[in-house]
Parts: structure tokens; sequence; C-alpha cells
């Protein structure tokens, strides 16, 4: 699709104004008609007609072709016509054909009015095409061009699309040009270059990227640079990687190429890992290892992780790899009994908690309440009997009112709130038949706060009556002060 096409077809599907016709549509394109001279009575119908259709595509599509029928006949009409639109979506549809037509038949007028002409920046897509044209017929002749392009998002499409447009045909020509632009002028037209390069060259773009851009059109380049590179040669790419400054380019490049190697080979991409710095990209890089390791073979998988160093970087893959390996819980659950660290082994359960609960949330919480000891426990529950209350809210009650006190407390207060989204008042009447005192403010504490959030001039009604002591209903009230 030409850039013409592209930029007609977002014009003429944005919405167009009125549905039907109204009082307001006299305005538009009804009475433009009238302006024309009256050897264009056909023409005239053709707008008219177009401003009478109820559906705002239809609509749009008939003015555009009502409008080019008079570009054919008569440009200057055109413009007059133009003219007697109100600023809208059927003036940007007009105003793009006609600048669609007249930058090949007169291309400095094209230039002048659309000085005039465009004013938002929507509109100012029309210099994309202009520019485009106007480079692949001379790129000499679009740069002598740009002096009639305003400062603004017209003038940076009209760089954009000459640089792109004349890398195509002569690179060098192109980059240095654009590397020989005024600051403000730069940075679009080299992006832009450098984007189009990516095609070919990803390697150079990534060297030129670094010495001829800065700040997000730095981090674009590099990150579309570093995607085609992996593509064709990861290893190349992660030798790329730990180059790059520190942020979300750096974690999103690492995350890409060791996936790409753990497709090829999960050592290959370990060693690649091992370069980066300790921390969040190391911790991700190695999760998308882990996640095609473990489709492929789970069991060199979790040997790896198991022989990690103790530390953060292994109790965050354990986690990880626990969520991946709860697939067939009973080698999960062996596998994270093996696990040498303490840390490890507790990151480990909560994970595959999570997970094994979005399969089996009984299953996992029963076993959670029973099996999992220790800093873990809380968390991995609250998450496990989560999944539970979302797919059986009665089940999930009925469970928890059997937990031991201790347990009871944290698992009330987890699920109440939760509950109480979709009924508060069954989730209090629910919260108040609990065995353990404690247990039961805590989950009508919870679950209270969530319909106080949702509807508070109910929560306080019913606050009002509930049957409850005073020094209670206070400390509810008070919780939920804002």
């Amino acid at each position: 699709m030409t850039a013409a096409l592209v930029v007609l077809a977002v014009l003429l599907l944005r919405p167009s104004g009125p549905i039907a016709p109204t009082s307001s549509s006299v305005s538009g394109a009804g009475s433009l008609a009238a302006l024309l001279p009256t050897n264009l009575l056909a023409e005239q119908a053709a707008l008219a007609a177009a401003n009478q259709l109820a559906d705002p595509r239809a609509r749009a599509r008939a003015l555009g072709e009502a409008f080019q029928a008079l570009l054919v006949r008569d440009v200057e009409a055109a413009l007059i016509a133009l003219r007697g639109l109100p600023l809208g979506a059927d003036y940007n549809t007009a105003l793009f054909l006609l600048m669609d037509a007249l930058h090949r038949r007169d291309p400095d007028r094209a230039l002048l009015l659309a000085r005039e002409l465009v004013t938002t920046r929507d509109q100012a897509a029309i210099y994309n095409v202009i520019f485009d044209t106007f480079t692949r017929e001379s790129p000499a002749m679009a740069v002598s061009r740009l002096a009639l392009v305003p400062t603004g998002p017209g003038r940076e499409n009209a760089l954009r699309a000459l640089a792109s447009a004349w890398l195509r045909v002569d690179a060098p020509a192109a980059l240095a040009w654009a590397q020989q632009l005024p600051l403000a002028d730069r940075a679009p037209a080299i992006e832009s270059a450098l984007h189009e390069l990516t095609h070919t060259d990803p390697l150079q773009v990534i060297e030129l990227a670094q010495t001829s851009l800065t700040g997000s059109a730095l981090e674009r380049t590099l990150f579309l640079a570093l995607q085609k590179l992996t593509l064709t040669d990861p290893a190349a790419a992660a030798g790329v990687v730990p180059l790059l400054p520190a942020g979300d380019t750096q974690t999103r490049a690492a995350i890409e190429v060791a996936r790409a190697l753990a497709a090829q080979n999960p050592a290959w991409a370990l060693d690649f890992i091992a370069q980066l710095p300790s921390g969040a990209t190391s911790t991700l890089a190695l999760n998308s290892v882990l996640t095609s390791w473990a489709n492929a073979a789970p069991a060199a998988a979790a040997q790896y992780v198991a022989a990690m160093p103790s530390g953060p970087g292994q109790d965050a893959a354990a986690a990880h790899l626990a969520g991946l390996l709860a697939r067939e819980p009973a080698n999960a659950l062996a596998w994270v009994q093996s696990l040498s660290s303490a840390n490890a082994r507790a990151a480990a359960q909560v994970g595959l908690a999570s997970a094994w609960a979005q399969r089996d949330p009984a299953a996992a919480t029963r076993w959670v309440s029973t099996q999992v000891v220790g800093p873990a426990a809380t968390p991995a529950l609250m998450g496990a009997l989560s999944y539970w209350a979302l797919s059986d809210a009665a089940a999930a009650r009925d469970f928890v009112a059997l937990l031991p006190e201790a347990t009871q407390i944290v698992a009330a207060s987890t699920i109440a709130p939760q509950l109480a989204q979709r009924d508060p008042v069954s989730t209090l009447a629910w919260a108040q038949t609990l065995a353990s005192p404690a247990a039961r403010e805590a989950a009508v504490a919870t679950a209270y706060a969530r319909w106080f959030d949702n509807a508070p001039a109910l929560a306080r009604t019913w606050l009002d009556v509930a049957n409850f002591s005073s020094e209670f209903k206070n400390r509810l009230r008070s919780s939920v002060i804002r």
C-alpha cells in the first residue's frame, strides 16, 4: 500500500461528523455545493447527496468520490469547495485529496497552500505523501523544497519521508545529508533513515544510532535494530546488548535475545545472561530462557535452577520455573521440596501455588494450607485462595470456615474483599459466622472497606443498623475515613 493510500484510509475511516443530516450539516458539503460554478451541476449534486447519507463511513467515502470527481473537472472549484467546509473529518478528506492531486501538478503551489490550510497534527500527515513523491522523483528537489515547510509536525513528517525514501535508493547520500542538518531537523531525519536501514544492515544502524541520536529516538532505533538483528544473528545481537545503557531498552532487548538463543541452544543463552549485570535485566532474561527450556526439557531446566548459587537470582528463577512445572503438580512438588535453599524453596512454593491454582484452585489451596510453612505460607495461601474464590466462592468460604484460627485470619481477610466486590451483604453475613473472633473482625473489616469504596452511602446505612458494638462500629468508620 502506498503512503498516499495509507493516509487516505486513515482520513476516510475517522468519524465524519453528524450521522444524519441536521441543521448543522447545512454548513458542510450541502452548502459548499452552492458555492460552485453553475457548470458543475453534477458535482454539486454528488456533494449534496454525500451529505445526506446516514452511515458515517458511507458518507465519508461518497464525499471523497464526489470531491475527487470535482478535482478532475476543476481544481480551482475544488479549492473553493474545500474552503467552504468546516474543520473536521470531511475537511481533512477533501484537503488530502486536493493536496495529493495538486502536489503532482504544481508542487510549489501545493506547498504554499499547505502552509495556509494544514493546521492540525492529523492534517500534517499530508507532508509524508508530498515529500515521499518529491524524493522519489529527485532527492535534490525534495531538499530544496523543505524551505517551504514551516516548523512543526508537518516539517517533521517531511523530513522523515524524505530521509526514508532517499535512503532506499542511496543510503550513503541520505545519511550524509541527514547528519549535516541543523539540530532541530537532524533527529527526525536520522531516525527515519536508520529505521529504513534496519531492513538491510541492523549492525550499522546500532553503530550510527549511538553516535547520532539521543533520548527516546536512540532507544527506539536501537531496539528496532536489535529486533531485526536477533532474527537473523542472535549471537551478534547478544554482543551488543551489554553495551546498551541500563534501562527498559536493554531489558527488552535482553529478553528477546535470550529467547532466540534458548531456541537454538540453552547453554548459549545462559552464557549470554552471565554477561549481563545482576538485577532485573538478567532475571527477566533468565525467565525467558527457562520458559523455552521448560517446554523442551523440563528436567534439565529444573536441574540447572537447583544447582544455581543460593541468593536472589536463584529465588527468582525457582519461583518462575515452579510456575512452569505446575502443569504436572506431583513432579513440581517433588522438585520444590528438593531445593536445598530455604529461600528458594519458599519462593518456589509461592510460584507453584499461584500457577497450580489457575488450573485446580481447590487442590492448590489445600496443599498450601497443610504443607507450606514459614514465610511462604501467607503469600502462597492468598494467591491460591483468591483463584478458588473466583471459580467457586461457596466452596472457598466453606474451606476458610474450617481452617485453624491463625490461618483463618489471613484466609478470611484475603477473600472477604474479593467476595464483597460482587455481593457485599452476603459476604458480611458469612464473615460473622466464622468461629474465630479475630477472623470475624478481619473479614468484616476488609469486606466493609471494599463495599465502602464502591458504595459508601449503602455501606454506612448497613453499618448503622448492624449488630456490632459501638467500639467496633467506630473502628470500622475510622478505617474508611477519606
